[in-house]
C-alpha cells in the first residue's frame, strides 16, 4: 500500500475505515476544524450520507488522490489530505491543486500541517512529476498560510471578499509553488 512519510506523520489513501470511523464525522460536524475548508454545506447539520457522497466522488475522480493523516508516534487518524489535478488540463500542464484538513484538534500548532504539506508536496513533485502545486486559503485561516509558505509556497494573487465565513466576506489567497521552490522546514 502506498504510504508517504513525513518526519510527525504519514500519508496513506483515504480507505472506508476512515469514512466510518466517528473521528471523521465529528471533525465534519466541529465548527472550529471546517470553517475554513471552503465546504459550506460543512457549517449547516450534515447527514453521514452527504459526506459518503463526497468522498465516493473523490474515489471516482480519477485525477484526485484523497489521503488520511495518521501520526507517526500514535498511528491516530488526525487530518486528511488531497492532490487535485481538477481535470485533464491540469493534469496535462502537470499542475496540481492540494490541501489539508487537521481534524484532530489535540494536534493543532504542532507541525503536522507543515510536515503532512511537505510530504505530499514531495511525493506529488517526485512521484507524480507534477510540475508546479497550488492551494486556496481563506485569509483568515493564518496557520494553514504560514504552513504552505513555511516549506517555500508564495502568495500568488488574493480574491478580495470572495468567501463568505460566519456572516464576513474574507479574501481568498492562493498559493503556488513550483518544484524548485519546495523546501523543507529546519
Amino acid at each position: 500500500m502506498l504510504r508517504i512519510d513525513g518526519k510527525k506523520v504519514y500519508l496513506v489513501p483515504f480507505e472506508e475505515k476512515h469514512l466510518v470511523d466517528p473521528a471523521y464525522y465529528a471533525w465534519l460536524t466541529d465548527f472550529e476544524v471546517v470553517r475554513y475548508i471552503g465546504r459550506d454545506e460543512y457549517l449547516k447539520p450534515i447527514q453521514f450520507e452527504k459526506v459518503r457522497e463526497y468522498v465516493e466522488e473523490l474515489w471516482r475522480n480519477r485525477y484526485c488522490s484523497f489521503f488520511a493523516m495518521h501520526h507517526s508516534g500514535d498511528d491516530a487518524f488526525i487530518g486528511t489530505a488531497k492532490i487535485n489535478y481538477l481535470n485533464e488540463a491540469g493534469f496535462s500542464t502537470r499542475t496540481a491543486d492540494i490541501g489539508i484538513m487537521i481534524g484532530d484538534r489535540g494536534y493543532w500548532g504542532k507541525g503536522m500541517a507543515t510536515d503532512a504539506l511537505f510530504a505530499i508536496c514531495n511525493y506529488a513533485f517526485n512521484d507524480l512529476s507534477a510540475r508546479k502545486l497550488t492551494a486556496g486559503a481563506v485569509s483568515a485561516n493564518k496557520a494553514v498560510i504560514r504552513a504552505f509558505q513555511k516549506i517555500g509556497f508564495l502568495e500568488e494573487g488574493r480574491l478580495r471578499k470572495k468567501l463568505l465565513i460566519s456572516g464576513e466576506y474574507m479574501d481568498h489567497v492562493l498559493l503556488g509553488c513550483f518544484r524548485e521552490e519546495l523546501h523543507p522546514v529546519i
